[in-house]
């Protein structure tokens, strides 16, 4: 689940898109859900809509951007084509999530 805050300099200033629920992902910071994009932050222009950002996010997690990521343990595992990160996303979300979005 994502949350979307649109400040009230929006469009010059970004939405804040983070995640409520906890992933494990080299661009989520473990902790709060902040998501490392730079279209959310330096890349960001009025010309951006809030959809086009939703679908960056979404782009963001099939794609990892392991150059400059939140979390350097899932990157180095990415890099080393370790599939730990994605068994334990895994493992978190059967035990920990199943059933709380079912209906949704």
């Amino acid at each position: 689940m994502n949350r979307i805050d649109i400040p009230p300099t929006y469009p010059l200033a970004p939405p804040r898109i983070t995640f409520r629920t906890q992933i494990v992902h080299a661009n989520v910071a473990l902790k709060d859900g902040e998501i490392c994009l730079d279209l959310l932050k330096d890349a960001w222009t009025p010309a951006y809509s809030v959809l086009e950002c939703v679908r960056a996010v979404r782009m963001l997690l099939s794609c990892p951007g392991i150059d400059s990521p939140l979390n350097v343990d899932v990157a180095a595992l990415i890099r080393a084509g370790d599939t730990l990160a994605a068994r334990r996303l895994t493992e978190y979300w059967c035990t920990h999530e199943k059933g709380r979005y079912d209906g949704l």
